[in-house]
């Protein structure tokens, strides 16, 4: 390819990338996000995506939903993998957790063995079902230090040389936003909550009852209760994922 063709088709790509990262910069919810960077990454093939920080290995699926940032995949597949925990043998999530380069689904061989190998077959297989065939993650670690990550998929996938680097920058700038708009919302719901409805969520999330609470706080159960009610009430009109982090 002769020089000045090269430079231009350069240009193009750091233009197109720049477009994209400033339709996402004004993106005010997680639906938008998916949105358009879908529309952005939709000329590979990855039509679907998802973004969110790792869970623990032992999350239960209500705290593993907490985790998402935001979701673009069919929600019957988020709901099914989320109830079976998937992620706990997922290759692809293992991949994630272990290396922070950008990659297709297809580079996990690595990542299946002998404990996963036949779950590892039983994801691949049902995702397929809901046209998820191929896909291309993009790994990051947040300024808190959590692993986060995108993973992008779709029924046929071209990802040409010149992509990967566009799709992980624009990739990053999505999750970054998306983060931004969760500690947005957590912070209008902290400001929403008395101290006391705070705390007594805390020690619910602990495992504690309404009759301990009170012991600890030197309340009445009922003032307890009452308190929770109020919480739950100030939290109704939020999404589940914001919710949960105070249950």
């Amino acid at each position: 390819m002769h020089w000045g063709a090269k430079w231009d088709q350069m240009t193009a790509v750091f233009q197109q990338t720049v477009d994209a990262i400033e339709t996402i910069r004004s993106a005010n919810s997680p639906d938008e996000i998916c949105s358009r960077l879908t529309t952005f990454t939709g000329q590979f093939g990855l039509t679907g995506m998802i973004a969110g920080t790792m869970p623990m290995p032992n999350d239960p699926p209500k705290k593993q939903a907490s985790h998402l940032l935001a979701s673009g995949f069919p929600e019957d597949w988020m709901h099914r993998y989320l109830a079976r925990s998937y992620f706990r043998t997922d290759p692809v999530i293992r991949r994630i957790q272990s290396n922070i380069q950008p990659f297709q689904w297809t580079e996990v061989e690595a990542y299946v063995d002998d404990t996963n190998f036949v779950a590892a077959r039983q994801i691949f297989g049902e995702a397929s079902e809901f046209g998820l065939n191929a896909g291309f993650a993009v790994p990051m670690i947040t300024l808190d230090g959590d692993v986060a990550a995108v993973s992008l998929a779709g029924e046929r996938i071209d990802v040409p040389p010149t992509a990967p680097g566009m799709i992980a920058m624009v990739s990053n700038f999505a999750i970054a936003r998306a983060i931004e708009l969760r500690t947005a919302n957590v912070r209008r719901v902290k400001a929403k909550l008395a101290p006391r409805e705070i705390e007594c969520i805390r020690w619910t999330a602990e495992g504690k009852t309404q009759w301990e609470i009170s012991v600890i706080l030197s309340v009445s159960e009922y003032t307890v209760e009452t308190h929770l009610k109020n919480a739950a009430r100030k939290l109704s009109d939020l999404s589940p994922a914001i919710s949960s982090r105070f249950r």
